[in-house]
């Protein structure tokens, strides 16, 4: 986590701190992310008004304009914007508007009248997308103006577009109110290590990626930036992803809207409502809620095809994720996600359906990570990477490799570790010798890399660890 980051994350807390005798928790993170989302809008889009401007202007560029009004047309044209991934703003709901407005009485109508006027502007993206509660709510115009002014001096860096900045914000807020709210935190958030470490690989390119747990988009996030990395076209990657909760929801299609990305993200509870029940995914990301206790078993049709495997008990919702997974993998799909380290060991009706899962050679690879990864929660997880054996070459039929990290981090604070740029090289390095075929002992490292036999598995009672 860089300085500013810091900075940005303490004035957003001193603003909470403030307003929280006016405003009750739940309503406070949709107004300051509202707003949020408003002040980001304008700041991509004056940023990319600049850089056409310096073109347009430029005697030497290819979209060199030599006609002032011309340029100044050219300059309120929406497919410029739209064609570098940013959304033009219409004058009344940019943020130097409501700054010009801040300290007028109806400032708050003024603020929910420039959210219908960008819903109009782009229904698919962003109708119901960012709340309209700034006339309702408890605040007075000296209370929107005092936060008006606190964003406006928010830095969003130059790498902003790599930043999962609603997934941090977001994480901010579980770790600030999770008494509060009595949420379990790592649960919608998950940390921009772990999702860049499983979109790399699972060498996220083109095709069709699905999160049927997606919370506030972030593998979608590091996986654009991915491919804008490597020069590739981000419109040929489908984006499609559920979730139960509708903050997340919005907070999701917010993350793809700044990206001027289109995804398919549905409302819905997974286990019970598959709002994907066609959808056979090229790569199946996630990170779903650990150990979901009472997930809903009684629920679940015994003819359900998603549970091929056996439909686990009540008590841990485990495995319900995993075969969801394995159900919306395409032929030649990838799934990589994040997993309670239970789920390697768990004996009972779980170890039953694990051991199938095992002897179907579906299981690629497992990392094991360190504690404390994620912000408020330090329970130790696994990373799980799977494939179809017939979508597997010859070499890596009936084995699986596994990497121990759990001495690999980074401390970004007491309660939190992270994976640097140097320890996600090295994990795809394995995973990457392991598909071309290398010789396993090149690839095996004490402490570190091991590629084991379903065999030697099945030795160790199928456990995974």
């Amino acid at each position: 986590m860089k300085e500013k980051d810091i900075t940005f994350e303490d004035k957003l807390w001193k603003a909470a701190d403030k307003l929280r005798k006016k405003v009750e928790v739940h309503e406070y993170k949709y107004i300051v992310l509202g707003l949020i989302f408003l002040r980001y809008l304008s700041f991509a889009f004056e940023e990319k008004k600049e850089e056409l401007k310096k073109r347009f202007s430029d005697p030497n560029s290819p979209d060199f304009i030599l006609d002032d009004k011309m340029r100044e047309k050219a300059l309120m044209d929406k497919d410029y914007y739209r064609a570098e991934g940013v959304l033009y703003i219409p004058e009344e709901a940019r943020w130097d508007y409501l700054v010009k407005n801040a300290n007028r009485p109806e400032i708050g109508e003024i603020i929910d009248k420039a959210i219908e006027i960008l819903e109009r502007e782009y229904p698919r993206e962003l109708k119901d997308v960012i709340p309209k509660k700034y006339t309702e709510i408890n605040l007075d115009q000296y209370d929107l103006a005092y936060l008006i002014d606190i964003f406006t001096n928010i830095d969003f860096g130059k790498d902003h577009k790599g930043r999962d900045i609603f997934g941090g914000i977001y994480e901010y807020f579980l770790g600030k109110f999770a008494e509060a709210e009595g949420r379990r935190g790592g649960e919608f958030y998950t940390p921009r290590s772990l999702t860049r470490l499983i979109v790399e690989i699972l060498d996220v390119k083109e095709g069709r990626i699905f999160d049927p747990a997606c919370g506030s988009g972030g593998f979608f996030v590091s996986a654009l930036e991915r491919i804008e990395k490597e020069g590739l076209d981000k419109t040929k990657l489908s984006i499609y992803g559920q979730d139960s909760k509708p903050f997340v929801w919005k907070i999701c299609k917010m993350n793809l809207a700044l990206r001027g990305t289109e995804g398919d993200i549905r409302l819905g509870d997974s286990y019970h409502e598959d709002k994907f029940f066609d959808l056979r995914a090229d790569y199946v990301v996630s990170n779903p809620p650990f150990n979901d206790s009472g997930w809903g078993a009684d629920r679940v049709r015994p003819d359900d095809p998603r549970f091929k495997y056996g439909i686990p008990p009540d008590n841990n919702g485990n495995y319900a994720w995993i075969q969801h997974y394995i159900y919306h993998l395409a032929p030649n799909g990838k799934a990589g996600f994040v997993m309670a380290n239970g789920a390697l060991s768990g004996g009972g009706a779980e170890g039953e359906i694990r051991k199938k899962i095992i002897e179907d050679d579906l299981v690629w690879g497992i990392v094991a990570c360190p504690p404390k990864l994620f912000y408020n929660v330090s329970l130790p997880v696994s990373l799980w990477f799977l494939r179809r054996k017939e979508s597997k070459p010859a070499h890596m039929r009936n084995k699986v490799l596994f990497i121990y990290a759990k001495k690999m981090f980074k401390p970004i604070s007491r309660s939190q570790v992270i994976f640097t740029d140097e320890h996600i090289n090295s994990i795809v390095e394995k995973f990457r010798m392991f598909e071309k075929g290398e010789d396993e002992e090149k690839i095996n490292e004490v402490g570190f890399a091991k590629v084991a036999t379903i065999e030697e598995i099945e030795k160790n009672g199928y456990v995974l660890t």
